[in-house]
């Protein structure tokens, strides 16, 4: 299951898991709720293998949504090895966030790559 936390703690789920999604919702934003059971599905398909999802509501945490320029949501924050990371958005464009709810093969493939790289 996918915890919904603070920013507080995200500190040390980064540094405890090889990659993590960090999932920036709000309990209004519609698009969120269809974001959330495909992040949950991740999650559980990766979960054995380094990889962690939570969740971080923005409206409780405006301080890192400003620091993240969270500026739409969901948008998605990709750590990997302790670091934000920059990668393709499925579209070939480089980001270091994904901003609405994109196709489940695009969690994916960053997952899989990040993993990869992390184990090589």
């Amino acid at each position: 299951m996918v915890e919904d936390i603070s920013s507080t703690e995200l500190d040390k789920i980064i540094t405890d898991n090889k990659v993590v999604f960090v999932d920036c919702h709000a309990v209004w934003c519609m698009p969120c709720r269809t974001l959330g059971p495909i992040l949950e599905e991740v999650n559980d398909k990766y979960e054995g293998k380094g990889l962690k999802v939570v969740k971080l509501d923005v409206d409780h945490n405006r301080e890192f949504s400003q620091e993240n320029q969270i500026t739409g949501v969901p948008s998605v924050l990709v750590y990997s090895e302790g670091r934000r990371v920059v990668f393709d958005d499925g579209h070939g464009k480089k980001t270091d966030k994904l901003v609405g709810v994109m196709p489940m093969e695009v969690y994916e493939q960053i997952a899989n790559d990040l993993l990869a790289e992390s184990s090589a």
